[in-house]
């Protein structure tokens, strides 16, 4: 297992998926906030980041899922020829089109010229990032990469309009776009939930998901709860793999999903948390 924080890249975070993190700044603001809520997993005077994950799949073809935002090429471009160590980027895929997951699409595709972009089928298309001329695939499409099988599950929980999440088969890893994010702090950079020695508690995922998917705020809990049992079911057992935050191993996901069921009931009863 070798990891490169300084780098922002980790190879093999679970076999054959690798890992690249943009960490951002620290936000001081999210910071506040948590020490004013008294919660014990954060230590005063950490900086506190709210990553943007990106990850590389290698089988006998690769995939990249997501991109990071144009500020993180500097991350991306050189962790890909590290990861790839001389193998061609067979496809990139994104999950939707905003500019945190999907902004280094073209740089990528100018690295790579024969890499086939792949774009959810849901949603209205346009020309951004040319997702009109990308291959399209919904919840009954497969990639084999050889050694690995990627899946596209329908988004339970949706950012946009064209979206759509990941399924790796043989590792058994769900990859949630925007869903299940949360902070970590100094220290835990490219670690994942296990390998750390605080926890990712409700107060925790709250604290992402109250600013994030503020909309939390206007549903109707229990209908929401539902599609989170109903996925926790469908994926029993998978490892989750966030765009923002820590993967999390399959064997320890299964709270999780509870814990964001309280986060839904406390976002519905107390409001927006904050801007992120």
């Amino acid at each position: 297992m070798t990891v490169a924080t300084a780098g922002g890249w980790r190879r093999d975070v679970w076999p054959g998926i690798h890992w690249i993190q943009e960490r951002g700044g620290h936000r001081a603001g999210i910071a506040r906030a948590v020490l004013e809520s008294g919660a014990d997993w954060y230590r005063p005077g950490n900086e506190l980041y709210v990553p943007q994950n990106a990850y590389l799949l290698t089988g006998e073809r690769t995939l990249l899922w997501d991109t990071l935002s144009p500020a993180s090429g500097h991350i991306l471009l050189p962790a890909l020829d590290e990861l790839l160590e001389g193998r061609p980027l067979d496809y990139l895929a994104l999950s939707h089109p905003d500019v945190p997951h999907a902004g280094n699409t073209m740089q990528v595709l100018r690295r790579y010229p024969d890499c086939r972009l792949v774009a959810p089928a849901t949603g209205e298309t346009h020309a951004l990032y040319h997702l009109d001329d990308a291959m399209k695939v919904g919840p009954e499409d497969e990639i084999d990469l050889g050694g690995l099988r990627v899946r596209f599950p329908e988004a339970t929980f949706l950012d946009a309009a064209i979206h759509t999440w990941m399924s790796e088969e043989t590792t058994r890893t769900l990859f949630t776009v925007d869903w299940m994010g949360f902070p970590h702090q100094s220290g835990e950079s490219l670690r994942r939930t296990d390998e750390i020695d605080t926890v990712v508690d409700v107060g925790r995922l709250e604290e992402f998901h109250s600013r994030v998917m503020f909309w939390f705020q206007y549903v109707v809990p229990e209908k929401v709860t539902a599609a989170t049992d109903a996925l926790a079911a469908q994926f029993a057992g998978y490892g989750l793999a966030p765009a923002h935050g820590l993967p999390i191993p399959g064997e320890d996901a299964a709270p999780y999903y509870e814990r964001m069921n309280e986060v839904v009931r406390r976002v519905a009863a107390g409001g927006r948390g904050g801007v992120l």
